[in-house]
This record gives structure tokens, C-alpha cells and sequence, in this order.
């Protein structure tokens, strides 16, 4: 296959930035003629502005999408897109949303689309602890094969980023605004590591 990417990146740093962006643009390709015949495109974006001192709003997203070409009809399953969890809409269980097989699993989609707005702010009564931060977000995110606006899964809630001896670790308390019966929902995550 064939992929092509593009990265730019203005954060004024790389841990617990306030200020700056940065952007992905990545798209690949089998080579005609292949077995499978298909494509992959997306973008992520985030933008950090400071709004008072030490506090930080955060905007994000992501548009994915593939489909299949010449004699392949649909993105093949196993390059199917996923969303849900503490790095894409917290509230819902890792890799959840979107379509399932007929046994109720997530199948993931040909398609997904994710937003956050999060404001950070400093510990409260603690000063100079620039190792920790403290959050409120908003989450919205789907993974489909036909887009459908009301199959966006909303939550909000708090979160926590620590950034530790061994690495950065992010928590996280979610209220999934408008599950369904049939989503698999998690109100306390949290992961170790930094991710765009």
C-alpha cells in the first residue's frame, strides 16, 4: 500500500501545553490490482488557548474515513475505525461505540468523527504544582457505515492528568449524556501515556 502524512505543530510545549496547536493529516491507499482495494483518510486537530492565568481550554478532533474501490465494495472489517474511552469520548468503554455484529460486539465502522472541549485548571489550595492538572470536558463521538446525527454519543465530567516518574497518567469521571440500552458505558477511566 501506498500512505501519505502531513504534521504540524505550534504547541508552545509538549507536556501540559496552553497555548498552540497541532494537526495530522494521513491517508493511505492500496495499489490497484491488490487482493483488497481500498482507502483510509483523516484528521486530527487540537488547539490549546490560555483564557485567565493558569487556565487552559482545549478543543479537539478527528474525522476518519475509508471505503473500498474497484472490486472491493466496503472498507475490509479488520481496518475499521473505533471510538469510546478515556482517548476518544470518556464515559463509554474503549473501542464501543458505532455498529455490532450480530452477536452484540462492537464491529467498529467505515467511518468516524470525534470532538472535546476540555478546560484545565490547577489544583485548588495547592500552589506551584506544575506536575498535576484538573479538568471539565465535554466528549461527543460516533463510529459508523452511514452517518447518522442521532447516533452521537454525548458525556461530560472531570478529569486529572498526573504527570509521574513513569509517565503521564490521565483519570477520569464521565456521565454518558445519552447512552442506549445497548451501550457499553464505564464512568472511571483512565490510562497511562499522552495521546493525540
Amino acid at each position: 500500500g501506498l500512505a501519505l502524512g502531513w504534521s504540524h505543530d505550534t504547541l508552545n510545549r509538549a507536556v501540559f501545553p496552553t497555548d498552540g496547536g497541532q494537526q495530522r493529516v494521513s491517508a493511505m491507499a492500496t495499489v490497484p490490482g491488490s487482493d483488497l482495494e481500498y482507502f483510509k483518510l483523516s484528521y486530527k486537530h487540537q488547539q490549546y488557548f490560555p483564557v485567565a492565568r493558569d487556565v487552559t481550554i482545549r478543543l479537539a478532533g478527528e474525522v476518519a474515513y475509508g471505503d473500498g474501490y474497484g472490486d472491493t465494495t466496503t472498507l475490509p472489517f479488520f481496518e475499521n475505525y473505533f471510538a469510546g474511552g478515556v482517548k476518544s469520548v470518556r464515559g463509554y468503554e474503549d473501542n464501543t461505540l458505532g455498529p455490532r455484529d450480530s452477536h452484540g460486539d462492537p464491529f467498529g465502522g467505515a467511518g468516524k468523527i470525534t470532538a472535546k472541549a476540555e478546560m484545565y485548571f490547577p489544583v485548588p489550595f495547592i500552589d506551584d504544582v506544575k506536575s498535576i492538572r484538573l479538568g471539565t470536558f465535554i466528549d461527543a463521538g460516533t463510529v459508523y457505515d452511514d452517518f447518522d446525527t442521532g447516533e452521537m454519543k454525548f458525556s461530560a465530567g472531570l478529569s486529572g492528568e498526573w504527570l509521574s516518574p513513569f509517565g503521564a497518567l490521565a483519570v477520569s469521571l464521565a456521565v454518558p449524556i445519552n447512552a442506549g440500552d445497548d451501550d457499553d458505558t464505564q464512568s472511571f477511566q483512565f490510562s497511562f501515556g499522552s495521546g493525540f
